[in-house]
Parts: structure tokens; C-alpha cells; sequence
């Protein structure tokens, strides 16, 4: 949605998304000689077959124009409020990784956060990155909304301070999604089972597929992977979907 799968670095709120639901997969849930592929459905954040080429060229995905609609970026952040943001982003991440953000500026998380929050009302931004940064989200017309959001996180991750979130404007499914895929771990077989039962509810089978074969926090678990594998649903007119849940074995 990562999964939104990260490719989709275009604020810090995007950042935060390749670092917490992953990166969208585009390798094949089958074998390479295979016609069939375990189905993915479209989710209102998320079309595993919506990748768009141009005079043969891969042109990206469209999502990241939905990402820069203001409702949905609210939707995102109180969705990932709801999560906890400090179960998504490691101390290491906030304070010690460097985020090389379009080759010009190559500073920890935490750094940016403040920056972009403190240079959002100036009229003259010395710095090219967060200069740009605002007058990119300005043309956008999206430059309030991720301005609160920036100053929210700011609060939650650097102030450390709690943030209340909007519960009507949680995505349930998106918020289901991230647990399985970042915040479930010491999994009991009953959570395993439930985190596959939920994927195959909603369609997506593809995931369920590398839940049970392709992923490490699933592979201690004592389930029957072939009878579980009987009931995923495959596809042979639609080909290649992406998967909200990756392959992480390799």
C-alpha cells in the first residue's frame, strides 16, 4: 500500500510511508513460466494493477497523484496516528539514518521535520530542499495540510508528546494492512491464522500467498500451508499484480 510502498517519496509523510507499510512488490506471486497470479483487489489506496507506461516506457504509478489530494493525506496521517507512529519509526530512523532526499540535502529525520516545520511561514528559505519542498506543496494547493501534519509529527516523534487522532477519517483496512505488515511480531498461531483469514476477506490473495511462503514473521508458524494454499483464488487474464504484502525472504 510498501504497500503506497514507498516509490511514493513526495513529503515527509510519504517518507514515513516507505519506512512503515513498505514497498510495493512487483515480483510475481508464481513462478516466472506460470499464467496465473493469486489475486490482488483494488483497494481505495491501493490498485496492484495500476502501473502506467507511456511510448513503452514505465511512467510510475497514478497514486501518487491521489497522494497529493489533502483528504487523503489526512486520512494517511490519522491512520498511522491511530497506529503509533513510534511503532513505525525506530529511534535509528528518527535520529541516526540519514534521509538522502533528491540528492541535495542528507540529514537525519528529525532534522527535517523541525526544518520543514520552522521554514513553512518564511518568505525567504535559504535551504534549496525545504525551499522547494513548499513551493512544490504550494502549487499542489496541499501545503496546509501537510504542514499540519509535519507539525503533528514534530509533537509525536521529536516532542514526544500524545497527539489525539480522528477515528472517522481512520481507514480501517489501511490500518489492518499495517499491522500486519509492520507491527505484528512474536505471532501465536490464532494471530497468524487471522492475519491470512483477514487478506483472503478482502481479496487480496496474492498477500495471503506470501504471508504463508514469503515472509519472515510468518515462517515459524505451525499452519497447514498447502490446505491454506487451496483456498487462495488465481487469475490468468490479468497479469502481474503488485502485493501489499512483500516477499522478504530474499
Amino acid at each position: 500500500m510498501v504497500h503506497l510502498k514507498m516509490r511514493i517519496l513526495y513529503s515527509i509523510l510519504t517518507l514515513l510511508i516507505l519506512t512503515t507499510s513498505g514497498c510495493i512488490s512487483e515480483k510475481k506471486n508464481t513462478d516466472e513460466e506460470s499464467t496465473e497470479y493469486f489475486i490482488e483487489s483494488k483497494l481505495s489506496f491501493f490498485d496492484p494493477y495500476e502501473i502506467t507506461y507511456a511510448d513503452n516506457k514505465y511512467q510510475g504509478y497514478t497514486y501518487e497523484t491521489w497522494l497529493r489530494q489533502p483528504s487523503n493525506l489526512k486520512m494517511l496521517h490519522e491512520t498511522f496516528k491511530k497506529i503509533g507512529y513510534k511503532k513505525l519509526i525506530s529511534d535509528y530512523d528518527l535520529t541516526s539514518n540519514p534521509c538522502l532526499l533528491w540528492s541535495y540535502i542528507n540529514r537525519p529525520l528529525n532534522h527535517i521535520i523541525d526544518s520543514l516545520v520552522i521554514t513553512y511561514p518564511l518568505d525567504t528559505i535559504q535551504t534549496k530542499y525545504y525551499q522547494e519542498f513548499w513551493q512544490r506543496r504550494r502549487k499542489e494547493k496541499n501545503h496546509q495540510v501537510v504542514f499540519e501534519i509535519l507539525r503533528e509529527l514534530n509533537d509525536i516523534l521529536l516532542k514526544e508528546q500524545p497527539v489525539e487522532y480522528n477515528n472517522d477519517l481512520v481507514n480501517d483496512t489501511l490500518y489492518n494492512l499495517v499491522l500486519i505488515d509492520r507491527v505484528h511480531e512474536n505471532l501465536t498461531n490464532e494471530q497468524a491464522q487471522e492475519d491470512f483469514d483477514y487478506l483472503k476477506r478482502i481479496g487480496m490473495h496474492g498477500s495471503a500467498y506470501n504471508l504463508l511462503y514469503e515472509n519472515m514473521s510468518y515462517q515459524e508458524i505451525d499452519w497447514d500451508r498447502e490446505e491454506l494454499l487451496n483456498d487462495l483464488k488465481t487469475d490468468n487474464k490479468r497479469c502481474c499484480p503488485s502485493t501489499w504484502i512483500v516477499d522478504n525472504t530474499k
